[in-house]
């Protein structure tokens, strides 16, 4: 096929335009965004001692926690009730943007004072650190600006105007960039999450802008009309899509704490928190493309093809696969980026489970949009609660292991919940089971654990390495191949 007939069969299909427009202005913010944010957080842990970034690394996720109350999934809710009524009913559209930015502010200003109240209890009772008292107040302030923005990013997906939102990401990775990096080296922890919480505010402005343009062009306002129904409305949604994130965040933050808790904890947690920069870097493929295809799919006007279809459920996994594909294959690279004072013998391993983690989420992808479309979010309330409960076990019997253990935990207990949950969420027919029950899609799982492991266990052997490297990606090929030859018969 040449490049003209590929460009008119991109042209002649407004499924393919919207996608690859859309994800790859989603990639481009995001990748900018999340790339300029990961170099922070690398220079950051270089200009912070270990202990000082296991510290921050708390701080953030304990306003992670209780960000979740703050922004009760609104965000998402936006997105569908957006994406749902932009077209055929802008005054109610208008209503509910209005009132998921009003409960919001009103939602995130409440746990912010919270925090600030009772941060000393917290910082010497929960945390064990007294030092973390003031950093954990200048965290809560900068949970308000967090909460809104995912309210307006929310709402720009759902506009589909992904051109601003990746320019807001954009605005975002800079800033971060910037605020992190001055603040840690002029004052540490402290600093750092004063340069957060100030370059958080100003992509708030940026947004609001961005908001106020794409409003304007879709002839919708932003009103407080009926503003209890619309409230009753988007917490009917809002409140199981909050539960699922609102037992992640907490299940986290435990186990933060029972590791921060071990001899050297804060060390360990630094070293887990700067290994899994990496992993978080891929996870940022499977958001841009997802929130390309989320509006899309919740459209009714959307036609459904096996292409399509292959792409919503597989195309971020096997995107990840590839991204990570030098991570397992040559794990020096991260032992070089973070330096000496990372023990290598250590990051191997870590890296390892985190990347299989990672690969088990994107693989679901396409399930948890299935989810969301479908309003069977209180299925996803319950994957997520096993999901916890079998981190919470298991990291509890390892702890003293810390951030191996840490590692581990994350890595099996999403393994379970891939293995439960799928087959149940295929059987209640909410997706197709071609996308667990086919040959292929083992042989790709074996063939990513096969190389992951070589890749750990005989990490000092390179030229065993090499040879299974060689073989196991051409085999991964090949895999990929198949697959989307079958799907395309079945789905």
């Amino acid at each position: 096929m040449s490049l003209s007939q590929i460009k008119n069969k991109i042209l002649s299909s407004s499924f393919i335009k919207k996608l690859l427009f859309g994800t790859f202005w989603m990639t481009f913010g995001t990748l900018i965004s999340r790339g300029l944010f990961a170099l922070a957080s690398i220079v950051l842990a270089r200009i912070l001692t270990v202990d000082e970034f296991g510290e921050f690394g708390m701080v953030k996720s304990t306003i992670d926690n209780f960000l979740i109350f703050a922004s009760m999934g609104i965000g998402l809710t936006t997105t569908k009730y957006i994406s749902e009524l932009k077209d055929n009913d802008k005054k109610a559209a208008s209503s509910v943007l209005g009132a998921s930015i009003s409960i919001v502010l009103i939602l995130s200003t409440l746990i912010a004072l919270l925090i600030s109240v009772f941060s000393e209890k917290i910082a010497s009772d929960i945390l064990g650190n007294t030092n973390l008292q003031i950093p954990l107040i200048i965290g809560s302030f900068t949970l308000i600006f967090i909460a809104l923005n995912g309210t307006q990013m929310g709402a720009l997906l759902g506009f589909q105007a992904y051109k601003k939102n990746s320019t807001s990401n954009i605005f975002q990775g800079l800033f971060l960039f910037l605020g992190l990096i001055i603040g840690g080296y002029l004052g540490g922890v402290k600093g750092a999450l004063i340069g957060n919480l100030i370059a958080i505010a100003m992509v708030s402005i940026v947004l609001q802008i961005l908001l106020r343009q794409e409003s304007k062009m879709q002839e919708i306002g932003l009103n407080l009309e009926n503003w209890k129904y619309n409230v009753k409305k988007i917490y009917k949604f809002a409140i199981p899509a909050s539960l699922s994130t609102i037992i992640v965040a907490p299940t986290i933050w435990f186990l933060n704490t029972l590791l921060v808790n071990q001899p050297n904890g804060y060390k360990e947690l630094g070293l887990y928190s700067a290994v899994i920069i990496f992993s978080t870097a891929i996870q940022m493929f499977n958001g841009a493309i997802s929130s390309v295809l989320l509006p899309m799919f919740l459209s009714k006007s959307e036609e459904k093809t096996p292409n399509k279809e292959f792409f919503n459920y597989f195309g971020s996994w096997i995107i990840s696969i590839i991204i990570a594909l030098p991570l397992i294959v040559f794990p020096e690279l991260v032992s070089l980026v973070l330096g000496s004072k990372y023990e290598t013998d250590k990051i191997v391993p870590i890296l390892g489970m985190s990347i299989v983690a990672t690969l088990i989420i994107t693989n679901k992808a396409g399930v948890s949009r299935d989810l969301i479309i479908k309003n069977k979010m209180w299925l996803s309330v319950f994957s997520m609660g096993q999901w916890a409960i079998t981190n919470l076990l298991i990291f509890y019997f390892l702890k003293e292991y810390g951030a191996l253990g840490f590692a581990f935990s994350y890595m099996a207990s999403y393994l379970m919940n891939y293995l439960i949950f799928l087959p149940y969420f295929i059987h209640q027919k909410i997706s197709p089971s071609i996308i667990f029950y086919n040959k292929w899609n083992f042989i790709l799982w074996a063939l990513i654990l096969i190389l992951v492991g070589c890749n750990v266990f005989m990490y000092n052997q390179l030229i065993i390495r090499v040879i299974v490297t060689i073989i196991t990606v051409g085999f991964i090929i090949v895999s990929i191949f198949k697959l989307y030859k079958l799907c395309l018969k079945k789905l």
